[in-house]
């Protein structure tokens, strides 16, 4: 009991931390300049191919790790259904 309550802790905070990231780097690509010349900027040592790579690799990440906390907690979202149809 203790060892699924541990990985359902891991994969939650996996879960927020890969969201943070993936809304870090949407911002970066959301406030970088647009133009002809925007691709040739370089911000933490990646251009805007990189970084646009990085942010649908984390986001990918981030889906795939909340699937699998929805799947662990299923047994948790059915009950709490089941209670809200009951108010």
């Amino acid at each position: 009991m203790v060892m699924i309550s541990s990985v359902r802790v891991m994969i939650f905070f996996s879960a927020v931390t890969l969201g943070l990231v993936s809304l870090f780097t949407g911002l970066v690509l959301y406030f970088w300049p647009h133009g002809p010349r925007s691709g040739q900027l370089i911000i933490m040592g990646l251009n805007k191919t990189g970084w646009s790579d990085l942010h649908v690799y984390f986001s990918m990440l981030a889906l795939l790790v909340i699937v699998v906390h929805l799947i662990l907690n299923w047994k948790s979202i059915k009950l709490y259904v089941k209670c809200l149809k009951e108010i």
